[in-house]
């Protein structure tokens, strides 16, 4: 009778950390589900970091020459670039955990510095759009650069200070990929100033990586430059 209320109590015992395994088990996994749930619905837009420009310069693949727009094909470009978000889930899942712009770095983690004559020259490849956006240019005084005019983004805890950015947009084919930009200063390229604050020769820029999305904007500029092209933008 004793060793048959023995083996009783140890069922119940097994059943009742049985039961707590399960428990937790489940526990875990409503866990595990909600954040999915949760950072499947957190997005993140690289465009937000872009300020408004005054207008956008539209290069199509393969071209040094910026095509014509008028005000709705402005509009466009501005809500393609909007169109490069993703979320945090899905680029988890990629393995990239850093949104943030970043400097491009050469293979000794050396920030990758080019010249005026550089920056000026650069333009869409055979596989990527560029997108310029131009504000109002900065003021330049008789020392140099009016700081206080110019608009500025935080990379790594560093003010980078411009008045265009050229941005170069590949297809990422439906994953978070990278996408380059190139923030500069006009009164910095386009003179012949020998004051050092200003001279081109002493003027450089690192290139900038952010992460995207940007299948659905590769094919609405592929589908704008082509309406462009033909005459029946918008």
């Amino acid at each position: 009778m004793a060793k048959s209320q023995e083996t009783k109590k140890e069922k119940f015992g097994a059943n009742r950390i049985a039961n707590i395994i399960v428990i937790v088990v489940a526990a875990l996994a409503l866990i595990v589900l909600a954040a999915v749930i949760v950072l499947s619905s957190v997005k993140v837009n690289p465009g937000d970091k872009l300020e408004k420009p005054k207008y956008y310069a539209l290069y199509n693949v393969g071209e040094t020459n910026a095509l014509g727009t008028n005000t709705a094909v402005q509009s466009e470009i501005g809500a393609a670039l909007d169109g490069m978000d993703f979320s945090v889930m899905s680029a988890i899942l990629e393995g990239h955990w850093n949104y943030n712009l970043s400097f491009k770095r050469n293979s000794s983690d050396e920030k990758i510095e080019i010249g005026a004559s550089e920056v000026k020259a650069i333009s869409s490849s055979s596989s990527e759009y560029m997108i310029e956006l131009v504000y109002d240019p900065v003021k330049v005084t008789e020392t140099g650069v009016d700081y206080k005019t110019a608009h500025s983004l935080e990379v790594e805890g560093e003010k980078v200070y411009f008045d265009r950015i050229k941005v170069l947009i590949g297809d990422t084919n439906g994953t978070v990929g990278t996408i380059s930009l190139y923030p500069y200063l006009t009164a910095r390229i386009e003179n012949q100033s020998d004051i050092e604050s200003l001279s081109p020769d002493t003027y450089k820029v690192t290139g900038l990586n952010i992460r995207a999305n940007t299948s659905n904007t590769y094919a609405a500029l592929k589908d704008l430059v082509n309406k462009v092209k033909l005459g029946t933008e918008i």
